[in-house]
């Protein structure tokens, strides 16, 4: 009997533990996993604000062009952007890149994604 109560009791022990490190483990993956979306998300900011400055010498078409051939996917026009896979392009009059969206719309202002009131 009292071999029964300490295989137990160590085996009550061994799970807590178990259960321990799995929670611990948890939440460090957590903290990994919302600090690589967080520098995704400033990496996005940051290529998105830089595109159209290194683009200008690009005509429309030209930029077009080199985004169906990277995405293998053909553009279509929407709300006033030029879409090629997950990225949407606005582009001023005279054909030179001003704007680069994502495929989902965020809190900042977005031209590619008009608010309809």
């Amino acid at each position: 009997m009292k071999i029964t109560i300490i295989v137990l009791s160590v085996l009550l022990l061994a799970t807590n533990v178990f259960w321990l490190y799995l929670t611990i483990d948890n939440g460090v993956t957590a903290t990994y996993r919302e600090q690589e979306f967080y520098e995704e998300q400033k990496t996005r900011v940051q290529l998105s604000k830089l595109l159209p400055e290194v683009s200008q010498a690009l005509s429309k078409q030209q930029l077009v062009a080199i985004v169906e051939k990277q995405y293998g996917e053909e553009s279509y026009d929407k709300d006033g952007c030029t879409w090629v896979g997950w990225l949407g392009f606005k582009f001023n009059l005279s054909g030179k890149l001003v704007f680069v969206s994502p495929s989902w719309s965020s809190s900042e202002k977005d031209p590619c994604y008009p608010v309809h009131e």
